[in-house]
């Protein structure tokens, strides 16, 4: 099957051809690569001129000894709690030059909160990015349910109704998910052709539509794509949703400090082709040097057209590969494999992940989320982790799911190894009475720590 080379090839030449005053060079690796140098120094000098911060976080750094763009590896990197410290230090223009500030709470509930910093012209750049890669599952004229925040400035669901404007597209931003079963009628009466939205809440509006009336709310042959952005995506959730709705399921990579832009599939669903214009990006490993192709280490990302706030090595915590095969399609861009879930609790020689339990719990039907909690118990002098589950399924159709969830999460090697050497115990299952999506989060495994005391 002939696949169409992804729109992002095209932007990327145009774009790097125009702005890189160097000779002209065949082949868009060279061109581009030569290109990411040239912006790179111009951002280094840009941060060191403008910004506090980085005039201190990138002294002693020559430019000249930058020959390749693989020599960013001698630059420092910045992390989350930089972003949290030293925000308005980091900022290369006066606050009356920032259009839109995103405010976004870190781990833990007293930690200061990172506030990301974008100028109108860093705004723009975003929008033009998903005029280009939504191009890849919408056509001019289609009709685009986004799940996403909005109306105001700058928020997600507005940067992607103004870049599908651009394309023609009619785009309804609803916000996220607080009620599956009115959002299904919405979808209904607007008639999408595409859907964008979180994977979790998404997979609550395909089951959803299937348990109402056998899903005649919302035709299977209507949907013609969906976009899963926001958070890591389970392959469980994609099946599922291929499943009910019969249409290609896509994955955008991307967070507030990318400018909500990263990368997305192409026709070809082969990993995210990355926006290269805009971002350079790096796997690397747990000491901070980098990984050849197809290793798993941790996304790193530098910010090359950005003037408000630029990242350089900004290190995002999530986890992923670049691949090693061409894409299908004939770009050569790097690819972006799925990002793996960074939420990890290490028990001994074990690790209890949250995207290895999300395969197998989503794969069971009518469940719509679920929250784990870990427990370290002091039990007299012994220790012991418990497991709490808390879940959300279709309504009415909790019954037998406690036990189901039980043995899925038993057949998880790690999980299995510790619950037979006594070191953990699964303590409750249950079907929340709480509100769902009450507060749509990134998933992660919560942790909580008690002491109890019985006689023995």
């Amino acid at each position: 099957m002939n696949i169409d080379i992804t729109p992002l090839d095209r932007w990327i030449v145009t774009r790097t051809a125009s702005r890189f005053p160097g000779e002209p060079t065949t082949g868009i690796t060279t061109q581009l690569e030569a290109y990411q140098l040239w912006m790179l120094k111009k951002t280094l000098t840009l941060a060191r001129e403008k910004s506090p911060f980085y005039r201190n976080h990138l002294k002693g750094i020559n430019l000249e000894d930058l020959r390749s763009v693989q020599d960013i590896r001698q630059l420092p990197f910045v992390f989350a709690r930089d972003l949290a410290d030293h925000g308005l230090q980091m900022l290369c223009v006066s606050q009356g030059e920032i259009a839109r500030v995103t405010t976004l709470q870190t781990s833990g509930t007293t930690a200061r909160p990172k506030r990301i910093f974008f100028t109108q012209h860093d705004m723009e750049n975003t929008a033009e990015f998903f005029t280009r890669g939504m191009a890849t599952l919408v056509k001019p004229g289609q009709r685009v349910m986004v799940l996403m925040p909005g109306p105001n400035f700058g928020s997600v669901g507005e940067r992607v109704k103004t870049g599908l404007s651009q394309m023609g597209c009619s785009t309804l931003v609803n916000g996220f998910v607080d009620n599956p079963g009115s959002v299904v009628k919405k979808i209904a009466a607007f008639r999408a052709d595409c859907i964008i939205g979180l994977p979790v809440q998404v997979l609550s509006l395909a089951r959803s539509s299937r348990a109402t009336a056998h899903g005649s709310s919302i035709s299977t042959n209507r949907i013609k794509s969906v976009l899963l952005t926001g958070d890591y995506v389970p392959l469980s959730i994609i099946r599922a949703i291929k499943e009910i709705w019969h249409c290609p399921v896509f994955i955008h990579y991307g967070m507030t400090e990318t400018g909500l832009g990263g990368g997305v599939e192409c026709r070809a669903q082969r990993g995210c082709h990355l926006r290269e214009a805009d971002l350079f990006f790096e796997i690397i490993d747990e000491n901070g040097y980098p990984l050849p192709l197809g290793q798993v280490g941790e996304v790193t990302v530098t910010t090359l057209t950005r003037t408000g706030m630029p990242l350089i090595r900004y290190r995002t915590g999530d986890r992923a590969c670049f691949l090693e095969d061409l894409c299908p399609c004939g770009s050569r861009l790097k690819r972006l494999d799925r990002v793996r879930g960074r939420s990890v609790v290490r028990l001994g020689s074990q690790e209890i992940r949250l995207d290895e339990m999300d395969e197998a719990v989503f794969k069971l039907d009518n469940m719509v989320d679920f929250q784990v909690t870990l427990v370290e118990a002091t039990v007299a002098t012994a220790g012991i982790h418990l497991l709490n589950v808390e879940f959300w399924s279709i309504p009415d159709k909790v019954q037998g799911l406690e036990r189901k969830i039980e043995q899925a999460l038993y057949k998880i090697p790690a999980i299995r190894h510790l619950m037979d050497q006594g070191e953990l115990t699964i303590n409750s299952i249950f079907a929340s009475n709480a509100k769902l999506f009450s507060r749509p989060i990134k998933r992660s495994i919560k942790q909580e720590r008690i002491k109890k005391k019985i006689n023995v």
